[in-house]
C-alpha cells in the first residue's frame, strides 16, 4: 500500500495551549515544547493566535534564545528554541488579524496594559519568522464569537442562583450586552472591580463571579478556531470523551512502541527529526485517517493499524538515533525500558460520535509523565441538545497531559 495517497485534505488544528493567561495549566517551556510538537506530528497546520505567540513567555522561549533565559525549563532538559524553522517552513501558523501586524498589535497590547506583552525585538523576531506563512482571520467576528460564548454561559446559569449571586450575573450580563467589542481584559477587570467593592461577600457571590472568569476564558479559547472553522486541540474534557456507558469499541490494536507520547522526549526532540518524521508515508496516511474521523467520516481501520505500526516503528528508530547521540537525560529514559502504546476506535451510537485514542499502556517507572492523544468529531443530529450537553470545565481543572484534538 502507497501510504503517501492516503492523504485526503489539508488538517488546520488550533492549539488553545497557547493561550497565556493565568488560567492556562503550562508552567515550564519543555512542557509547552512537547505539546506543540505532538500536534505537529499529527496535523499538516498547526495554528496559534497573534496575542498567543506574542504573549506567552513560554512559547516566546521555543522560538528565541533571548526569551528562553527568561523562563523556567524542566530539570535536566536543555533550553531548545528552534520554533522558527517550524514557522518558516508553515508547519507552525500564527493566525494574524486581517490588515494587522504583530507590532501594530503588541503596541495596543501594551497601552493597554496586557499582561507578558513581549519586547520589540522579539515582535521583530517573530514577525520574520511567520510572515510568509500567516493565517488571516477576521477580527468582528472572533470577538463577536467571544461575546456570544460570554453571554450564552451567564444567560444558562442566571435560573440556577439567586440573591446576590443572580445579580452578580445579571449585572455581568448587562455590562458584557454593551460593550463592542468586549475585551477580555476589560471583562477581568470589571469582574475585579464588582468584586472588590462587595467584600465579605457570599461564597455563593465568589464562586459566580469566579465562574464568569472561567466562562470567559473559555469562550476566548474556542473564538478563534470557532470563527476560522478549524479543529481545536487542547486538554481533554467531557467534551472530548465519548461516555463509557454508551461508549462501543469498534477496534483495539495493542504492543506499539510510545515513544511518539513520551512527554520528556518529544520535549527535547530536535526540530530536524520532526521535519523527518512529518514526512514519512505512514505519518501522512494516520493524519488523513484521523482526519477523516475528526469530520465524521468512517475511518479506514486496516490503514488506521498499518499506519500507527510503521509510524510508532519509525519514531522509535528516529529518536533512538537521535538522542544516543544527544546523550543526557533523555537517552538514559529512552534506554531505561521499553513502553508500549496501545490504538483504540470508539463509536457512540446515541450521539452519532467517533473517537480515536493512542495511550500508552503503563505509566514510566522514572515517574516521567506520558501524552495522550484522542481524535473525536462532534455530536451528530441525533446527538443531545446543544444546551444539554456538559459545559468544558475551567482549563486549569484539566489534565494537560491528556490531549484532544476536536470541532
Amino acid at each position: 500500500m502507497d501510504m503517501g495517497q492516503r492523504a485526503a485534505g489539508t488538517e488546520r488544528i488550533y492549539l488553545s495551549d497557547v493561550e497565556p493567561h493565568a488560567a492556562a495549566p503550562i508552567d515550564r517551556a519543555s512542557d509547552l515544547r512537547s505539546r506543540v510538537l505532538l500536534h505537529v506530528l499529527f496535523a499538516d497546520t498547526l495554528l496559534i493566535g497573534d496575542s498567543q505567540g506574542l504573549n506567552n513567555r513560554y512559547f516566546r522561549a521555543l522560538v528565541d534564545a533571548e526569551e528562553a533565559r527568561k523562563v523556567r525549563w524542566s530539570p535536566g532538559t536543555a533550553a531548545l528554541s528552534d520554533f522558527g524553522a517550524l514557522l518558516e517552513a508553515g508547519r507552525l501558523r500564527v493566525a494574524l488579524r486581517a490588515g494587522g501586524s504583530l507590532h501594530r498589535i503588541s503596541d495596543g497590547h501594551r497601552a493597554e496594559g496586557v499582561e507578558n506583552a513581549p519586547d520589540v525585538p522579539y515582535v521583530e523576531r517573530l514577525t520574520g519568522v511567520s510572515s510568509a506563512h500567516t493565517v488571516p482571520y477576521d477580527g468582528s467576528a472572533v470577538a463577536a464569537a467571544f461575546k456570544s460564548g460570554v453571554l450564552t454561559r451567564i444567560e444558562a446559569a442566571e435560573r440556577d442562583f439567586a440573591g446576590s449571586a443572580r445579580e452578580a450575573l445579571e449585572a455581568a450580563r448587562a455590562w458584557v450586552s454593551e460593550q463592542d467589542p468586549l475585551l477580555y481584559k476589560q471583562l477581568r477587570d470589571w469582574l475585579a472591580g464588582y468584586r472588590s467593592a462587595r467584600p465579605g461577600g457570599s461564597a455563593e457571590l465568589v464562586l459566580v463571579l469566579q465562574s464568569v472568569d472561567d466562562w470567559a476564558g473559555e469562550s476566548y479559547r474556542r473564538a478563534l478556531p470557532q470563527a476560522l472553522g478549524v479543529g481545536m486541540a487542547g486538554p481533554r474534557d467531557g467534551e472530548g470523551t465519548i461516555p463509557v456507558f454508551r461508549s462501543r469499541r469498534l477496534v483495539e490494536y495493542a504492543g506499539f512502541p510510545a515513544v511518539m507520547l513520551d512527554n520528556l522526549l518529544l520535549s527535547q526532540l530536535p526540530v530536524e527529526v520532526v521535519f523527518e518524521a512529518i514526512e514519512q508515508p505512514s505519518r501522512v496516511a494516520l493524519v488523513a485517517e484521523l482526519g477523516r474521523l475528526r469530520r465524521g467520516i468512517q475511518p479506514d481501520t486496516a490503514v488506521l493499524r498499518s499506519a500507527v505500526d510503521e509510524f510508532s516503528s519509525w519514531t522509535l528508530e528516529a529518536f533512538e538515533r537521535t538522542f544516543r547521540r544527544v546523550g543526557g537525560l533523555a537517552w538514559e529514559h529512552l534506554r531505561g525500558e521499553v513502553r508500549l502504546m496501545r490504538f483504540g476506535l470508539d463509536e457512540d451510537p446515541v450521539a452519532g460520535r467517533l473517537g480515536a485514542g493512542l495511550e500508552v499502556v503503563s505509566p514510566a517507572t522514572d515517574g516521567v509523565r506520558d501524552l495522550s492523544l484522542h481524535v473525536v468529531n462532534g455530536p451528530g443530529a441525533a446527538g443531545p441538545d446543544p444546551q444539554r450537553r456538559a459545559q468544558p470545565r475551567p482549563l486549569r481543572e484539566l489534565d494537560p497531559f491528556e490531549r484532544v484534538v476536536t470541532l
